[in-house]
């Protein structure tokens, strides 16, 4: 029987796995703020936008056992705080 372990190794590989894992979405989320920014606003909710995401598409696949309602239901969440800020960035400005 051969010994498959990677012993030491293990931790390194973990921790990079566990970066590359969890900063895929911030990348995107730094995507859509050069995009904002590029607009001439600046949104610094966007990572809340992200959680609340998150969250409804989990609470929403697990109630619902359907993922994709759960993608939808993220989206719909991500739109809403958008048109939320959207609003708020045109009522500031025009007073």
């Amino acid at each position: 029987m051969s010994d498959t372990s990677l012993g030491w190794m293990s931790v390194p590989l973990a921790i990079i796995a566990g970066t590359l894992r969890g900063s895929a979405p911030f990348l995107f989320v730094s995507l859509g703020e050069c995009l904002t920014e590029k607009a001439g606003k600046i949104n610094l909710g966007l990572e809340g936008t992200l959680l609340t995401g998150a969250m409804t598409a989990y609470a929403v696949s697990f109630l619902t056992k359907s993922p994709w309602l759960g993608v939808l239901a993220a989206g719909l969440s991500g739109v809403g705080l958008g048109l939320i800020h959207a609003w708020l960035s045109e009522i500031l400005h025009h007073s």
